[in-house]
């Protein structure tokens, strides 16, 4: 069974504890780290913005960096799967250049 921890982390002036994996601290660290880099630059934008609000703004930057990451994943199978479709149609190119060889000599 894995041992949790409870790492307190700091998100907007607040602390909170939370219950993480032990040896996942240092992303959940990271985790809040992001969040306070995405409340620090909408503060410094929008001025005095209610929790709720500021919540809700921090959460839609955050998914939306989340979806960026997705379509570029998905992008970079895309290219794979490319790469993987040209090579076999190169080795099927040759492979018929073959066979008709062998029928222009029969």
């Amino acid at each position: 069974m894995s041992e949790q921890v409870t790492v307190k982390i700091t998100i907007n002036g607040t602390v909170y504890p939370v219950t993480c994996i032990k040896g996942e601290e240092n992303r959940l660290i990271e985790a809040s780290d992001e969040v306070n880099k995405v409340i620090e630059g909408l503060s410094s934008v929008s001025g005095m913005v209610g929790e709720t609000r500021l919540l809700a703004m921090s959460s839609l930057i955050l998914a939306d960096k989340l979806l960026d990451n997705k379509i570029s994943s998905e992008n970079d199978l895309n290219a794979t799967q490319i790469t993987e479709f040209i090579d076999w149609f190169s080795k099927t190119t040759e492979r018929m250049n073959k066979v008709a060889k062998l029928l222009e000599n029969k």
